[in-house]
């Protein structure tokens, strides 16, 4: 039997469910069903249709600026991710990947039977990618490059230029490029999903991190419409279709698309104010501000590691914190920014204050 590597930093998150300070979360605070606004009374709920509900195609091709043959509805960016990599790995191919990263879009890559190579992404610049690098690690093997736009865990923002730059050194070594945007929304003046800048990219998105109803599990995936196609021809065999409830959901968001991002970043500009105070006002902090997005990525000058000081901070003060090994970067937290606003000023004191007794 094959086992997939352990996702840790899941596990971390269920062991401390119970936290009274909750930095961990890296969506924006979650909605409600009466947010999201009524559900027709006559959906019918026996059947779907596995390329997703054609009103929700037409209403993710508008939203993105793309062709409606381009746009694939998903149970979940997880999902995405998951059936994009497998039409793209194959056994003993190599995939380049940021780091840090979230676990995940490495592990799947491994148990498909790539070999990983990593290109960095450094806090000294911003935790922006430097092209160069990216084009010395790209080798004729690589199939896939996979990056996060916002980048998950630091919510940096790469720009058309740049993303546009990797799809095509990838394209050059005959490669694609899997770009993760759950956080992209967030940001006003972002970049398209790449998928809409390069034939060769794919583009996931969801309703997690940018809208706060990540419950639903829905999600999409942009791409070339041979891309497409090969995924939902995968997907035939596996999920088959999207939850019709979902894309009811779905739809109701993104037709009020713009209160929902709103809602999102009075959450987010108000708790980013406060912990650039907070960074401010510490010898042993520092952070590369995000320009939007529901994570920071803060360096910690500590020599304890910030495994031990998360446990420290759950122990002491009932506290949830995500240590940066979980993305392959030792000594950093990954804070989400996107909780009450009225919570998260005491929520961090009180990381504070375990800092402060740490050495």
């Amino acid at each position: 039997m094959r086992l997939a590597g352990e996702f840790s930093h899941l596990g971390w998150l269920k062991s401390k469910h119970d936290a009274r300070h909750n930095l961990g979360s890296s969506s924006v605070l979650t909605l409600s069903l009466k947010d999201i606004g009524p559900l027709p009374d006559a959906l019918q709920v026996g059947d779907a249709n596995p390329a997703g509900d054609p009103e929700l195609v037409e209403l993710i091709a508008g939203t993105y600026g793309v062709e409606k043959d381009r746009v694939l509805v998903t149970n979940g960016a997880g999902e995405a991710n998951l059936h994009a990599a497998m039409v793209c790995v194959e056994k003993g191919c190599e995939v380049l990947v940021e780091r840090p990263v979230y676990h995940s879009l490495v592990e799947v890559s491994r148990f498909l039977g790539a070999k990983v190579v990593h290109f960095e992404r450094r806090i000294e610049d911003g935790f922006g990618v430097d092209l160069e690098e990216v084009k010395r690690k790209l080798s004729r093997r690589c199939r896939l490059v996979i990056l996060t736009n916002l980048h998950n865990p630091s919510c940096a923002m790469l720009d058309r230029a740049t993303v546009r730059g990797i799809a095509e050194l990838a394209a050059d070594r005959g490669a694609r490029v899997l770009s993760d945007e759950v956080y992209l929304d967030c940001a006003p003046d972002g970049p398209p999903p790449l998928a809409a800048l390069a034939g060769n990219a794919f583009s996931t998105n969801s309703l997690s991190k940018a809208y706060g109803a990540g419950g639903f599990r829905m999600g999409w995936l942009l791409a070339e419409p041979e891309m497409v196609r090969a995924v939902k021809r995968l997907r035939d065999h596996t999920l088959i279709a999207p939850n019709r409830i979902g894309e009811e959901v779905t739809k109701n968001i993104l037709r009020r698309r713009r209160w929902f991002l709103d809602r999102t970043r009075s959450f987010t500009a108000r708790n980013t104010e406060a912990m650039e105070r907070w960074v401010a006002s510490r010898s042993d902090v520092s952070w590369s501000r995000p320009p939007a997005g529901t994570i920071c990525f803060p360096r910690i000058l500590k020599k304890a590691s910030t495994i031990e000081i998360g446990q420290r901070y759950y122990d002491r003060e009932g506290g949830l914190v995500c240590p940066g090994e979980f993305f392959f970067r030792k000594g950093h937290f990954r804070i989400g920014l996107g909780g009450d606003t009225g919570k998260f000023g005491p929520a961090i004191e009180a990381l504070g204050r375990v800092l402060d007794a740490t050495k």
